[in-house]
């Protein structure tokens, strides 16, 4: 008896995400049709059906994928915000596009609320990749180096301020230490964030051993952020910056952060004495 694949069409972006997941579900037997936005770096492999997509022609890639009749949409990796002419987009991408042209000026939560919408006017389901790979998920703990009882305070004054931060809707992360914010993510992302720090640490070498090391990576989601497609994610990349940042290490909301290739992500962690805390930010613990 054939055993009829099931398909998905991965809407992807750019970073290790994207990559990772293309690799895994492939290999655990998906029949995938690749999406690939502007934005995406992501290299496609030669035999791996895929959709290069417009948003001026995005009516398009949804009769394709229904042509292909994929029902279920995952949306994976790093989403620039769209760059669209406005007179070459057709009648149909037009309509499929106005509730999303006339928020462009919002903040995050609103147009990825409508982007999500306009995938559900035309049927189709969105799934969450974690969902798809529950090992991108940590269960809440400590990985890593363990935590003296000094972090365990500074971090429960950290998700404070991460809370109050989130609600801006402008990022995902902040970095903390002693009380003070050194930086905060904003729309070029958290790895930006963390080399801006680096640069500053770099450049000020002459200056107390406190402000040139140390502080806590804090990321989580934000209130109402629609985790179907727009899900907080760190990988070895983002760990590798937070050593050369001189962090202590990081702490992530459980069942909101998806962490790529933990296993690596955890030696890295180990053979640096930093650590990793999967937490839960509301009704905090730990």
């Amino acid at each position: 008896m054939v055993i009829k694949k099931k398909k998905i069409g991965l809407i992807i972006g750019s970073g290790e995400l994207a990559t990772y997941c293309m690799e895994q579900l492939v290999l655990l037997g998906y029949e995938t049709t690749i999406v690939r936005l502007p934005c995406s770096k992501v290299k496609i492999k030669k035999n791996q059906d895929h959709i290069p997509l417009k948003y001026e022609e995005i009516n398009e890639a949804f009769f394709l994928l229904k042509q292909r009749q994929i029902n279920e949409i995952a949306l994976i990796g790093y989403m620039e915000r769209p760059d669209i002419d406005s007179s070459k987009v057709n009648y149909r991408s037009q309509i499929l596009l106005s509730k999303v042209f006339s928020i462009l000026n919002k903040g995050d939560g609103e147009i990825f609320s409508a982007i999500k919408q306009m995938f559900v006017d035309q049927n189709f389901t969105l799934v969450k990749v974690q969902d798809l790979l529950p090992e991108l998920i940590l269960d809440s703990g400590i990985y890593g180096s363990p935590i003296g009882k000094k972090v365990l305070k500074e971090i429960k004054e950290g998700v404070k301020i991460f809370l109050n931060y989130a609600r801006l809707d402008i990022g995902q992360s902040l970095v903390f230490q002693n009380g003070h914010c050194l930086g905060l993510e904003t729309i070029t992302g958290t790895d930006e964030m963390i080399r801006a720090i680096i640069n500053f640490r770099e450049r000020n070498n002459k200056r107390s051993k406190e402000i040139l090391s140390g502080g806590i990576l804090i990321k989580g989601s934000k209130p109402d952020q629609v985790l179907d497609i727009d899900t907080p994610v760190i990988g070895p990349d983002t760990i590798k910056l937070a050593k050369n940042a001189k962090l202590n290490g990081l702490i992530i909301e459980s069942d909101k952060v998806i962490v790529v290739n933990k296993d690596s992500i955890i030696d890295t962690l180990q053979s640096n004495n930093m650590f990793l805390a999967s937490v839960k930010f509301f009704g905090y613990r730990l």
